[in-house]
């Protein structure tokens, strides 16, 4: 009996689920500055890509009232960020937290309410995510022969950034090459130079690096093409 019940405790274990939580990094989502008139409200959307994320809106300059609406899938929200009239600016940022909202969309929306009047803004909508590009998304494409595809990222929280490289259509052979950022240059990091060979599908890797990075995939054939997802995403 005891060797039947340890066999079904291990069945049992082999059919649980294995979760592997993937590491995010604070994010931007969207920022935009400008001046509102009352003709014309401002608006900002981003796609949340955590449960989480935080209005941020700062009062720059002007006079007019204004009121600033959060809505999530177009439902306004209650308690809205409000400016009086008048040239007084309050420091810092006016915040609103938002949450259970990973995959919906979130906008902002800067409703200027005095006539003659303007005002004038910061917004950003920041979340979390594990996409650490400086677009916040892979890049697809395709390469002829001899050009290069070149996709930049944002220091990893983590100092540790996973870039994955697939090919999904040619076959071509590819140089992979990383850069970091010193500052205003770029160094070449020679331990992170990789062939993607005619008959491989991928390369992945990790950079242990918590700077910026800049990485290059070159197709070094003439007459043969590559398809491509590039990604960078923070690593555990």
């Amino acid at each position: 009996m005891k060797k039947v019940s340890i066999i079904i405790t291990l069945l049992a274990l082999c059919a649980m689920p294995f979760a592997t939580s993937a590491q995010t990094c604070s994010t931007v989502l969207q920022s935009k500055n400008g001046t509102v008139y009352s003709a014309n409200p401002a608006t900002i959307t981003a796609t949340a890509t955590s449960n989480q994320v935080t209005i941020r809106v700062k009062k720059t300059g002007g006079r007019a009232e204004t009121q600033v609406n959060v809505y999530v899938n177009n439902v306004m929200q209650p308690n809205p960020i409000e400016y009086d009239n008048g040239t007084y600016i309050p420091s810092g940022w006016q915040t609103r937290t938002l949450n259970n909202v990973n995959g919906k969309q979130i906008k902002i929306k800067i409703v200027n309410q005095s006539v003659a009047n303007t005002f004038k803004y910061s917004a950003k909508i920041e979340g979390k995510s594990n996409n650490i590009t400086t677009t916040g998304d892979k890049s697809t494409g395709r390469l002829l022969g001899q050009t290069n595809k070149t996709i930049y990222t944002k220091a990893s929280c983590t100092g540790k950034a996973r870039i994955i490289v697939r090919r999904t259509n040619g076959n071509a052979r590819g140089n992979i090459r990383v850069w970091r950022k010193n500052g205003s240059s770029w160094t070449l990091m020679n331990n992170h130079t990789y062939t993607l060979e005619k008959n491989q599908d991928k390369k992945i890797f990790v950079v242990n690096s918590n700077q910026q990075l800049k990485v290059e995939l070159r197709n070094v054939s003439v007459g043969n093409t590559i398809s491509y997802v590039m990604n960078a995403l923070a690593a555990n």
